[in-house]
């Protein structure tokens, strides 16, 4: 069990975040581990086919090789709502040679384990892995400081490679996946919004615990950052700072990162094939540039089906700076149901 202490007061001082890197790192993990996060199937199968294995050798060897603990230099925990990738990378950068070194045992077989490792450990033996041979030949040959010049580089090439031109879907997603959960604040109280991240994390007014195999006691005396995830298959938790303690949770409404718009269908009755296929893919908010992209028709064409759309009450829009975004109301939503039931609605 995995417990984190945090009262009503530290939790009020919680906020929300989203971490480019953070999303890097658990993109590596499902890269490493594809039977995790079986919805990512077919990002893992393009990304193994088009990456070069050797640019991100160190990177993926301290994911891959890590067993309970991924060392925490490689997602420093975000400073405000959304640091740049530049500000995470040089926050990686800036990670002292005694916190490298620190990590790297915590994660890996260097020296001997602390006692409470043995403590936890079921066998009562060392539970962690060996350090991996590229990351060791690094060290050995010249230190700590090459070592983090050599992930930010390769972060910064894994994030160009297959991150940049997913990120406004996953951004997207993100910012979408909190701004619920802050609506939903402001009516029931962020300790609340806690119990809903995911089911396996609960609040008991003292602490938040997670089902975990790892026997872990910290004090979020700062109290915690919480950032959404697409990739996560299971909440995580991340260390910064003393008491600075940030726990990652699945998206909500992720499945739009890796699913296709669904195609139009001829069996779609008074509604019609276009505008039901747009629908479908309104469950999060888009605007009519990314629908005309996602469905391979002209944003004019697009505007014209939502303008019939919202006139028939089932989508909504709202302005957000230049762009306007569009998504169905609960009407909709009893629509496409009855449609997919084949209950009546087929003309």
């Amino acid at each position: 069990m995995l417990t984190l202490h945090v009262d009503a007061e530290r939790l009020v001082r919680s906020r929300f975040a989203l971490s480019r890197l953070t999303e890097v790192t658990n993109a590596l993990e499902v890269l490493a581990h594809p039977e995790r996060a079986p919805y990512a199937r077919s990002w893992v199968t393009q990304t193994r086919r088009t990456l070069d294995p050797g640019s991100v050798d160190v990177l993926f060897a301290l994911v891959n090789g890590a067993a309970a603990y991924i060392p925490d230099f490689l997602s420093p925990l975000p400073g405000s709502y959304q640091p740049t990738l530049d500000e995470e990378l040089a926050a990686v950068a800036a990670t002292t040679a005694e916190d490298v070194d620190r990590q790297l045992r915590t994660a890996f077989r260097i020296g001997p384990p602390p006692p409470v490792l043995l403590e936890r450990s079921p066998t009562g033996r060392d539970p962690r892995p060996p350090l991996p041979a590229t990351v060791a030949e690094l060290l050995a040959r010249r230190g700590e400081e090459a070592l983090l010049t050599c992930v930010v580089d390769q972060l910064a090439r894994f994030w160009r490679h297959t991150q940049v031109d997913l990120w406004p879907t996953l951004h997207r997603v993100l910012d979408e996946d909190i701004r619920h959960r802050a609506t939903l604040a402001t009516r029931t109280g962020l300790a609340d919004i806690v119990r809903t991240l995911d089911p396996r994390l609960t609040w008991d007014g003292r602490r938040v615990t997670l089902d975990s195999p790892a026997e872990l006691s910290l004090d979020a005396a700062q109290g915690l950052i919480l950032s959404p995830s697409a990739f996560l298959p299971r909440p995580a938790v991340y260390l910064g700072a003393p008491g600075l303690i940030m726990v990652g949770y699945p998206a909500r409404g992720r499945g739009q990162v890796w699913s296709l718009p669904a195609p139009a269908s001829e069996e779609t009755g008074i509604l019609g094939a276009r505008r039901a296929a747009l629908l479908s893919d309104l469950a999060t908010p888009l605007t009519t540039t990314e629908l005309a992209a996602r469905h391979g028709i002209s944003p004019a064409t697009v505007s014209y089906h939502l303008g019939r759309l919202r006139r028939a009450g089932l989508v909504v829009s709202r302005r957000e700076g230049h762009e306007v975004r569009y998504e169905r109301t609960q009407a909709a939503v009893e629509l496409l149901r009855a449609l997919r039931s084949g209950d009546g609605w087929h003309g």
